[in-house]
């Protein structure tokens, strides 16, 4: 297994942790390792690039920890009342047809589809949001709203993105 995966797998593995701080009432540790988690995306990126072991399988990897850590920590905050269930539900939805879309191209057409400049933008939007719901700083809700039409908008790109995939490929 290469590095980058390594690394990708190892961010796994924090999600419970950050989870469980945060629903413990230690939300700056949740926070600080929340970012951690997240510079460990960053890191997988560029040591997959640099050491030439970009795979498939790292490239489905990557999203797959990317949502099971945001949408951990959307839950955690639906269950302590500090986020509405139509804004868990708004931000889960593209997140759901993201991931079904990716596993329907991987599976029909065996492609795997390169990140984008607009869901890259949107991971940022979001990671901005949660940390600032995570620490409660002011702009919160507001940044979180920003980040679901910016989900909204990759989505839309993603899928246009496929559909090109799929008519080119024979």
């Amino acid at each position: 297994m290469s590095v980058a995966n390594l690394i990708t797998l190892a961010r796994g593995a924090l999600v419970a942790p950050v989870v469980y701080l945060l629903l413990s009432g230690q939300r700056t540790a949740a926070a600080v390792l929340f970012v951690v988690v997240c510079i460990g995306d960053i890191v997988d990126g560029m040591v997959a690039r640099a050491r030439h072991e970009v795979t498939p399988l790292g490239k489905a990897l990557d999203p797959i920890v990317d949502k099971a850590l945001y949408v951990s920590l959307l839950s955690a905050l639906l269950v302590l009342t500090e986020l509405s269930p139509w804004a868990y539900g708004a931000f889960l939805a593209p997140q759901f047809g993201l991931g079904v879309g990716a596993i329907f191209l991987q599976v029909r057409r065996r492609k795997v589809q390169a990140a984008r400049l607009i869901g890259k933008a949107a991971s940022l939007l979001s990671f901005l949001a949660l940390l600032f719901l995570l620490v409660r700083w002011p702009g919160g809700p507001e940044l979180f709203y920003a980040a679901i039409a910016a989900t909204y908008a990759a989505g839309v790109d993603y899928y246009l993105a496929a559909r090109s995939l799929e008519k080119s490929t024979p």
